[in-house]
């Protein structure tokens, strides 16, 4: 049976998948707290102590693309950093030594994009992540550095470069939070929770 990992940035994310997985012994969670360095170090101590199959990431994440809408799900086919720039011919998001773009483990990503769960939309792509809050004002120039992105976070950028450089399968599922043009749906923080999990409950039976 594959060992797997999940990480989440949230307390409240804790609490809830904690309770949720509570049935599942080949399961293990882990709390990263929020960011770039929290993320690494996190994916790197759950790697290290629990030896995973496959890390699964979940949480939440704001709008790039102006078809998305809160409580659109967001399956991450690779992600890219857009606040990281090592100089030189490099371009922006590219870390030395390291790819410009992480790609999630394509088999989990093809599963990912199978689920068919009532009531929510689950599109797959570009995911955009950095140690910065994006606002409306950001949005024209993260759109210009990467016209494809969907979304961005704060985790998925490191996370992902820690499964590459560990060689461990990685997928990322993220919740709208924040649509381009409408903003948050009023009760986005009693829902989002409820439909995360019910999709990574669909995705871990559809793996195992």
């Amino acid at each position: 049976m594959k060992r797997i990992a999940v990480i989440v940035a949230l307390e409240s994310e804790y609490a809830l998948v904690g309770k949720a997985l509570g049935g599942r012994p080949e399961m293990s969670l882990s709390l990263c707290g929020i960011g770039k360095v929290n993320a690494a170090v996190g994916a790197t101590s759950l790697i290290e102590r629990s030896k995973p199959d496959i890390i699964i990431s979940t949480g939440v994440a704001g709008a790039i693309d102006s078809s998305l809408k809160p409580m659109d799900i967001i399956v991450a086919e690779r992600v890219a950093y857009h606040d990281v720039w090592c100089g030189g011919d490099l371009p922006v998001g590219q870390v030395q030594g390291f790819p410009l773009f992480f790609d999630a483990d394509k088999e989990l990503y093809a599963k990912a994009m199978g689920l068919k769960v009532d009531g929510l939309t689950i599109k797959g792509g570009l995911q955009i992540s950095g140690d910065r809050f994006i606002t409306a004002a950001d949005l024209p120039a993260l759109r210009s550095l990467y016209p494809d992105a969907l979304s961005v976070d704060m985790e998925s950028g490191a996370l992902s470069q820690t499964c590459h450089r560990y060689g461990i399968p990685f997928i990322s599922f993220r919740i709208i939070s924040d649509s381009s043009d409408e903003g948050s749906y009023n009760d986005f923080w009693s829902l989002a929770p409820e439909n995360s999990f019910r999709v990574l409950s669909s995705f871990l039976d559809a793996i195992q």
